[in-house]
């Protein structure tokens, strides 16, 4: 009689994960500092990584110049790939930095940090491309508010030699709301913006409109209540650097349209844009009237006596697929609603959060319907 015996199986050995790039060396950090340490860039060992292989320069002042004002600068280089690395330049507000006080990018409030990324090429040409960008042209005044952008910088196309400018975001302070714009780099994709409450100054308002940036135009969407504020889109036109600059032109005359109204009473706002709300309040109806059409027309095709080469015929029996291609072609699905008519706001309207709630933008507000 045969015995069965039990074998155990072989033991299989873990796989190790690939591993990364290996710590920064000293020759490394020699050669990637070189050219910052003939500009006046020199390196921050005690805030640098070698692991992570992060290079922190020591940070420097530079005086107010035109709509920027006195900034702290402060440059970092991640050499993750040694052969083509990026480098970041930080503009933090001298003020901000001064109330946050480590001056972090984490802790800095809205419109108080420019930002600049550039990648592409060779340590030294960086270098070049940041320098000649001034810190200036990424601080810009709206209604007395101060904005601050974050851009992008990417090497040249072929055929050409400047590098290519491309906004990423956007962010001001306004009446206790931090303002973020978000730029994403797809084409025909809108830009987002989120209010929320700000840690600094001036409480939040808890409520607002629906179409408070709406009446600006057709470009802004209505406001959406989330848990830390509000969100709405902003259709960009244009490609390109074009692009970037219809996004910083429309969020700059939101802002100060924010600043406007804000700092006004909120039944001045609704005399004032009286015309604009009734027609965004048309337009947000209009997928409902465009069911009710259909749904009419649809009732009344029994009645209409057309011909078997008639073009009305053809066109009923082809609206189904074509609305669907209209649908699917829309940058954002419609909203079928009833929108609420345009009134008069109460007086207490623009009333501020709790201090509580005021002084940490990220506790949700209280709910309150759409």
């Amino acid at each position: 009689m045969l015995r069965a015996e039990r074998v155990a199986a072989p033991a299989v050995a873990p796989v190790a994960p690939p591993p990364g790039p290996p710590p920064l060396t000293h020759h490394e950090i020699l050669r990637l500092a070189e050219p910052f340490s003939r500009a006046g860039h020199g390196v921050d060992m005690p805030a640098s990584d070698r692991s992570a292989r992060r290079l922190v320069f020591r940070a420097r002042a530079l005086a107010a110049d035109g709509e920027a004002p006195a900034l702290r600068e402060q440059l970092l280089l991640y050499a993750g790939d040694a052969a083509w690395p990026q480098l970041q330049r930080q503009l933090l507000a001298a003020d901000a930095a001064a109330a946050s006080g480590s001056g972090g990018q984490a802790s800095a409030p809205a419109g108080g940090l420019a930002s600049l990324q550039a990648e592409g090429a060779a340590p030294a040409e960086l270098l070049a491309w940041v320098q000649a960008l001034p810190p200036a042209r990424q601080w810009q005044q709206a209604g007395g508010v101060r904005v601050a952008l974050g851009h992008k910088l990417q090497a040249p196309p072929r055929g050409q030699t400047e590098p290519v400018l491309t906004l990423l975001r956007a962010s001001a302070r306004v009446a206790g709301l931090a303002v973020v714009m978000t730029v994403s780099r797809v084409k025909n994709v809108p830009a987002e913006l989120e209010l929320r409450p700000d840690s600094g100054g001036h409480a939040a308002p808890v409520s607002l409109p629906e179409d408070l940036l709406a009446v600006l135009g057709l470009d802004w969407s209505r406001l959406s209540r989330h848990s830390g504020g509000w969100r709405a889109s902003l259709r960009l036109r244009g490609d390109g650097s074009a692009r970037g600059l219809d996004a910083e032109a429309k969020f700059r005359r939101s802002i100060e349209h924010l600043v406007q109204v804000l700092g006004a009473a909120p039944a001045a706002f609704h005399a004032q844009f009286r015309a604009a709300r009734w027609r965004v309040a048309l337009r947000r109806a209009f997928p409902l009237l465009v069911c009710l059409g259909l749904i009419g027309g649809a009732a009344a095709v029994p009645l209409l006596e057309l011909g078997p080469g008639s073009v009305f015929r053809m066109l009923i029996f082809n609206a189904p697929p074509l609305l669907l291609v209209w649908l699917f072609a829309m940058r954002e699905l419609p909203r079928i609603e009833l929108p609420p008519l345009p009134r008069a706001l109460p007086a207490n309207a623009w009333a501020a959060a709790p201090p509580a709630l005021a002084a940490d933008a990220k506790n949700p507000l209280p709910g309150q319907p759409a």
